[in-house]
C-alpha cells in the first residue's frame, strides 16, 4: 500500500474546529491547548498542520544537551522556509496558526511579480457521489463516507492515502469483462 509521507495531521475544518489524527490512535477527540493536547504532541516526532492562513510540516528536533524543540518547515517554489516553534509546551493553536501565516507570507515574498500563481477557480461538479449504499461528500474539508448504518470522516491526507491505495490496487479491482 502506498502510504502518505506524514500521517499525523492537525487540520482546521471550519470555524474554530480542528481535525486531529495520528496512525497509532486514530482520530483524537480532546480539545486543542488542553493537557491531553500537549501530552499527545510530546509523543509525536512530526505532524502536518493546515490552518486558516496556510500550512507547514512540524518536526521535533533534539539538541546536543538532550532538549527537544519544534521547527516548522514549508517548501515552496524550490525554497525551503524554516521557523522556530519552541518546546512542546508552547505549541498552542494560536502559535501554529501564526506560524502558518508567517510561512505563507514568506513564500509569497520569495516570489517575483510574474510568478504569482493565479487563483484556482472552483469547478462545478458533484456535491456528493453515491455508489450503491455508500455516499461520499466533502464536508468542511473532510471526506464524509456514509453507509446505511455508519458515518466516517477522512482528512485530506487520509483521503489521498485511500486514493493512492486504490490506484495501486487498480488491477485487482478491475472487473473482468467476458
Amino acid at each position: 500500500m502506498a502510504t502518505a509521507r506524514l500521517n499525523t495531521v492537525i487540520e482546521r475544518t471550519s470555524g474554530s474546529h480542528y481535525f486531529m489524527y495520528d496512525p497509532d490512535g486514530g482520530r483524537q477527540e480532546f480539545a486543542p491547548d488542553s493537557p491531553e493536547w500537549f501530552t499527545w504532541l510530546a509523543a509525536r516526532s512530526s505532524f502536518h498542520f493546515t490552518g486558516k492562513a496556510g500550512y507547514f510540516t512540524a518536526r521535533q528536533e533534539r539538541k546536543q544537551r538532550g532538549e527537544t524543540y519544534w521547527y516548522a518547515y514549508l517548501k515552496a517554489h524550490k525554497v525551503r522556509h524554516k521557523r522556530y516553534l519552541g518546546p512542546t509546551r508552547t505549541l498552542t493553536l494560536t502559535k501554529l496558526e501564526e506560524t502558518a501565516e508567517v510561512l505563507h507570507e514568506a513564500t509569497l515574498g520569495a516570489l517575483g511579480g510574474a510568478e504569482f500563481p493565479t487563483p484556482r477557480q472552483e469547478q462545478p461538479g458533484l456535491h456528493e457521489l453515491i455508489l450503491g449504499s455508500l455516499t461520499f461528500a466533502w464536508n468542511d474539508g473532510l471526506l464524509a463516507v456514509k453507509t446505511p448504518t455508519e458515518h466516517h470522516y477522512l482528512s485530506r491526507t487520509q483521503a489521498a492515502e485511500l486514493l493512492g491505495y486504490l490506484y495501486d490496487q487498480r488491477r485487482a479491482l478491475q472487473i473482468k469483462h467476458r
